[in-house]
């Protein structure tokens, strides 16, 4: 059975230079943030789109993803899978920092796939919004600005997954919470540092930090070489075929009907 994926997000640095209290993927709680280096990128890619026959969208992601030093290597290993990518690859920055020359010259090359999307946390946080924006323009890059500011809220504000308390006991329930969940219907995927293959962000973290079990078909273990690709691709077919993981029963879920916090409200820095 062909593995056609709508979208996959490889996480390539748990470092960030905001410490957003609401952060969906909870960086600023990391006791031990790594950036990916170009070879794990290299192996995890390799590996990937051979479970994987085609991604709709692919994102690279943090953290901040200009923070790490082999961006542009692992960018470029992301290009030689073109033909596996059907949309795009998609690049996600929070606006604090300048994408460098070399970056914008590899946007540019491959730009009718690419599209590069600026988080605006506001003037305050994502100084550099303006600059990204003018650099992108001037070379007919592709991009989205996802305002988390002002008055035009993106999803009018951030849900808060902190609790990982129990919310469905029953699978019946997590299932029917799931099916509202926007990452759950939308077929998200994660790829995380180590090379596993996640649902969510929620999950990986649940799963990290032992609140949940690791069962495979819940995730993928990507670089775990013991494991046929067959295998791999049977575990991914199964994670995308259910109606909702064993960490949907501890979340809320990217749920429209959700209170939603400010967004980028930020910690202080000694958390």
């Amino acid at each position: 059975m062909k593995t056609d994926i709508k979208r996959t997000a490889l996480n390539v640095s748990t470092y960030c230079n905001l410490k957003c209290k609401h952060c969906l993927a909870f960086i600023p709680y990391y006791k031990d943030p790594k950036h990916m280096s170009y070879q794990e990128a290299k192996n995890i890619l390799d590996i990937y789109f051979k479970v994987v026959d085609s991604v709709e969208h692919f994102t690279v992601t943090g953290g901040e993803p200009l923070l790490n030093v082999a961006l542009y290597d692992i960018l470029q290993e992301v290009y030689k899978y073109q033909h596996q990518i059907i949309d795009s690859v998609d690049f996600v920055t929070n606006g604090t920092l300048e994408i460098p020359e070399n970056i914008l010259d590899l946007f540019e090359m491959n730009h009718n796939n690419s599209k590069v999307i600026i988080s605006n946390y506001g003037e305050n946080l994502s100084t550099k919004t303006n600059l990204i924006k003018t650099a992108l323009e001037k070379r007919n890059i592709k991009y989205r600005i996802s305002q988390f500011s002002g008055d035009s809220l993106y999803f009018d504000g951030w849900i808060d997954f902190t609790d990982h308390s129990l919310k469905w006991d029953t699978e019946e329930k997590r299932d029917k919470n799931a099916q509202g969940c926007l990452h759950r219907t939308g077929k998200y995927f994660l790829i995380n540092g180590g090379g596993e293959l996640h649902c969510c962000s929620r999950s990986f973290w649940r799963m990290k930090n032992g609140i949940i079990p690791k069962v495979y078909g819940e995730y993928v273990p990507l670089t775990d070489n013991t494991i046929s690709i067959e295998e791999k691709r049977k575990y991914l077919l199964e994670m995308y075929n259910k109606k909702s993981s064993i960490s949907c029963a501890y979340c809320v879920g990217l749920r429209n009907d959700i209170e939603r916090q400010y967004p980028a409200q930020q910690l202080e820095r000694e958390q």
